[in-house]
C-alpha cells in the first residue's frame, strides 16, 4: 500500500460521508484518499453510530442501510479490531473515558493509521491525529 493511511473517528466518518460540518477541502482530500484504498474505518464506529442513533445524538433513522450504502458506495475500507487491539484499548492512559475513541487509538497505533479527528483529547496519546 502506498502513501499513509487514515482511519476516521466517528464524528469525521460521518461529517465527510454526509458532507455536513467540513470544509469542501476535507471532503476532496478524503474522496481521494478512499479513491487510492487509504481510508478506514473500524467496524466498532458502526456500532457506536448505531448507540448515537438509538439515544436520538444523532439523525440516521436507519443505520444498517446507511453503512451498507457508505461502505458500497465510498470505497471506504473496513478495518476488524483485532484482540491485541481492543486488550492494548484498556491499557492506554485513562485520559479518555470514551471506550470506542480508546479502541480506535489502538487501532490507528497498531496499523500506524493518521488517525482523522477534532477531539482535542486524542492529541494526549502517542497516535498521529490530523484535521483539515
Amino acid at each position: 500500500m502506498k502513501g499513509k493511511s487514515y482511519l476516521f473517528d466517528t464524528h469525521a466518518l460521518i461529517f465527510w460521508y454526509q458532507q455536513a460540518e467540513v470544509s469542501e477541502a476535507f471532503i476532496a482530500f478524503f474522496d481521494e484518499q478512499s479513491k487510492q484504498g487509504q481510508l478506514f474505518v473500524s467496524s466498532a464506529t458502526f456500532w457506536e453510530i448505531g448507540l448515537l442513533a438509538q439515544k436520538g445524538l444523532i439523525t440516521i433513522s436507519d443505520v444498517k442501510a446507511w453503512a451498507n450504502e457508505l461502505l458500497a458506495l465510498s470505497g471506504i475500507r473496513l478495518a476488524e479490531p483485532s484482540v491485541a487491539e481492543m486488550i492494548d484499548s484498556t491499557l492506554l492512559p485513562n485520559r479518555h473515558k470514551d471506550p470506542f475513541d480508546r479502541l480506535l487509538i489502538a487501532q490507528a497505533r497498531h496499523r500506524d493509521f493518521i488517525f482523522v479527528t477534532r477531539d482535542a483529547l486524542i492529541q494526549e496519546y502517542e497516535v498521529t491525529a490530523f484535521w483539515l
